[in-house]
């Protein structure tokens, strides 16, 4: 595999990947999930490195891609605030990146993949421009909105659960009910601002990412792709409504796929344990030491097979 560091338009640093092997390839852009991580999964200071993107990266090299992955605002190399960054932002950053991967001269396939929050700006990639393929891993169907609220229901229902006087407790005092009013205040704050970013309580929140993402839909776009479509979560992940993931047929032009993996979780790795958003940050350092999910792996190649043999008979 051959790596080598590429700046685009002197403004997004990313790692262009290639298989030691010359001649015209299949390209797969990688576009990362929420917060503040770089091209390769991880985040500032040492945190949360989990180099999810640079294991997918060198995965799919490995079966013969071309690959690039690039940092977002405020993270790697890349300067600015991603405080301040709106979902349009992150679009224009993706279609400038799939672009570039469309004028290589190595390349004659471009397939948009997305994990998280990228899957959310992978479909507003391949709805909006001519590309060959896309890979929604851990989420898609849904927005930003939409996927929170599951997120919280996930939590009531683990919060109502727990054993003994805690979850009497819990229920007693409609912890749901009173943080979805708190939620809601929240998110009515951000979305009356036209500022980037608000103060709640002191702390400063990404007010344009929260309005652009509300007011973003999902469903809408999907219905403008017409390239195939691939989806893929875990029975572990609970930050994910995999139900959803039904919907996809009847959205989208062409040919989709999707496939729930068991024992996988949201960064695509082996979690055995039971699924639960409470107890996530305390499973992560855990799940970060086991290598990604075989199963998973395995069907994004059977899938990805296919842009390879018509590479071959083309």
């Amino acid at each position: 595999m051959i790596e080598k560091e590429i700046l685009i338009e002197q403004e997004i640093f990313g790692t262009l990947a290639a298989p030691e092997q010359e001649g015209i390839k299949p390209a797969i852009l990688l576009i990362a999930g929420s917060g503040p991580i770089d091209r390769n999964g991880n985040g500032p200071k040492g945190k949360y490195q989990t180099n999810l993107y640079r294991d997918l990266a060198r995965f799919f090299t490995g079966l013969g891609f071309v690959t690039f992955r690039y940092d977002k605002p405020g993270t790697g190399k890349r300067k600015g605030s991603l405080l301040e960054t709106g979902l349009s932002d992150l679009v224009h950053d993706a279609k400038k990146a799939a672009a570039f991967l469309q004028e290589q001269p190595n390349v004659n396939q471009v397939i948009i993949c997305g994990h998280s929050e990228g899957t959310i700006i992978a479909t507003e990639v391949a709805a909006a421009m001519k590309v060959d393929g896309c890979m929604l891993l851990s989420g898609g169907v849904d927005n930003l909105m939409q996927a929170l609220y599951h997120q919280r229901q996930q939590a009531y229902r683990e919060l109502f659960a727990m054993p003994g006087w805690k979850g009497w407790v819990n229920r007693k005092l409609k912890v749901d009910e009173k943080n979805e009013k708190k939620t809601e205040k929240m998110f009515q704050k951000m979305k009356s601002s036209s500022r980037d970013t608000v103060r709640i309580q002191g702390i400063r929140q990404p007010a344009k990412w929260f309005r652009e993402h509300d007011a973003y839909d999902t469903r809408a776009a999907l219905r403008q792709v017409a390239c195939p479509v691939f989806a893929l979560h875990g029975d572990k992940d609970p930050l994910v409504e995999s139900s959803v993931l039904a919907e996809l047929s009847g959205l989208v032009q062409g040919k989709s796929e999707y496939h729930i993996v068991a024992d996988m979780e949201h960064g695509l790795r082996v979690q055995t344990e039971p699924k639960s958003i409470l107890k996530t940050k305390k499973l992560m350092k855990t799940v970060l030491e086991r290598p990604l999910h075989k199963e998973g792996l395995a069907v994004m190649k059977v899938w990805l097979d296919r842009f390879l043999q018509k590479q071959k008979s083309a």
